[in-house]
């Protein structure tokens, strides 16, 4: 039994000892791989720098364990710049091996990998993934999919539009701010247009929805569209809103008699709409007419209103304040508080001398 009990103790005090062995070699081995990563990081940080101006004649490898690495750093100096910079990062990039790692990582089945050569195949301009980046935008994976729409984008906007406006219309998951970025760099005049162009033919919720991207992009391309669809009365309550935002956010003059129109609809939600737009696009003779809102059941319409009235370039701060002297109750009144207030600090700011 002592015998046994002797090579019971040396076998665990073996196994302790190669597992005190293993983690100093994991250790090591982990400070190897950061050191690399750190010297890859020193490396290339100046280089890439440098070929925003001119590309070097030469240069270095990168070890495949950085491939992950160096895509992440090349990906997020690509956000930072436009124009002629970003073809000669993309030239440094094929000529580093990275648009083939990019290839072999969007096919690796692991979801980080492929978002990142999604990333980099669009900045690359990569067309031969085309067929691949269509079949993700359709995908259930909402990550996934805006990105391979947005690579869409950067590799060919004007084919890329028409196939995407569908999945724009109809994918919730898609977040907003994603899919403003993706049509601003599509160009918003030829993102407005197909935009304005679906709306004629889509349902109403999805026309709404449409029309709000367009009042976001503020192009005056979709304009005519938006204004026949109004003349027409082919858009519901939602869609109407929408379109005067739209108008309010253009700012052109000729969509005013249209604007004044609403401003006593029945759906509370449309007056706060034409009474925005009036405050951006109104003359002095509206002044009247917002005046005679202040006293609107909603409390919501009565605050656009008060906004409105102060953005006017014919109002003042002693005009705004006679006009809240004189409303009948409290609650009109006090919804022209913060904007009597924001007029005098802009006086009083307008006032001081420059330092």
């Amino acid at each position: 039994m002592a015998h046994v009990g002797w090579i019971v103790t040396i076998t665990i005090h073996a196994f302790i000892l190669l597992l005190v062995v293993w983690i100093l070699v994991l250790r090591v081995l982990r400070r190897m791989t950061e050191r690399r990563r750190r010297n890859m990081i020193d490396v290339w940080r100046p280089l890439l720098a440098e070929s925003l101006v001119e590309v070097p004649a030469t240069l270095p490898s990168i070890h495949p364990g950085d491939h992950v690495r160096f895509l992440y750093l090349w990906n997020y100096l690509q956000e930072s710049v436009k124009g002629d910079a970003s073809g000669q990062l993309n030239d440094v990039a094929r000529r580093a091996g990275m648009d083939t790692v990019a290839m072999r990582l969007l096919h690796s089945g692991r979801l980080r990998l492929q978002l990142l050569a999604v990333v980099t195949l669009g900045h690359l301009k990569e067309a031969s993934v085309w067929d691949k980046l269509v079949r993700l935008a359709h995908g259930q994976n909402a990550f996934l999919a805006i990105e391979a729409a947005r690579a869409m984008v950067r590799i060919r906007p004007q084919a890329a539009i028409p196939l995407l406006i569908p999945l724009i219309s109809t994918r919730s998951d898609w977040s907003p701010l994603k899919v403003m970025a993706l049509l601003n760099e599509a160009g918003a005049d030829l993102a407005a247009t197909a935009l304005a162009q679906a709306t004629v033919s889509a349902p109403p919720p999805i026309a709404a929805r449409l029309i709000r991207l367009l009042a976001s992009l503020r192009s005056p391309y979709a304009l005519p569209i938006i204004r026949q669809l109004m003349n027409e009365q082919k858009l519901a309550e939602d869609g109407i809103a929408a379109s005067l935002s739209f108008f309010g956010e253009c700012s052109d003059p000729r969509d005013l008699p249209m604007v004044r129109v609403y401003l006593n609809h029945p759906t509370w939600y449309i007056r706060v709409q034409a009474a925005t737009a009036l405050g951006k696009i109104g003359l002095e003779e509206d002044e009247v007419r917002l005046i005679g809102l202040l006293g609107d059941t909603y409390w919501w319409v009565r605050y656009r209103v008060a906004e409105a009235l102060s953005n006017l370039p014919s109002m003042t701060e002693a005009k705004m304040a006679e006009l809240q002297a004189t409303l009948p109750t409290i609650e009109s009144q006090e919804v022209i508080t913060p904007f009597l207030t924001k007029l005098r600090a802009t006086k009083t700011a307008t006032a001081l001398p420059a330092a």
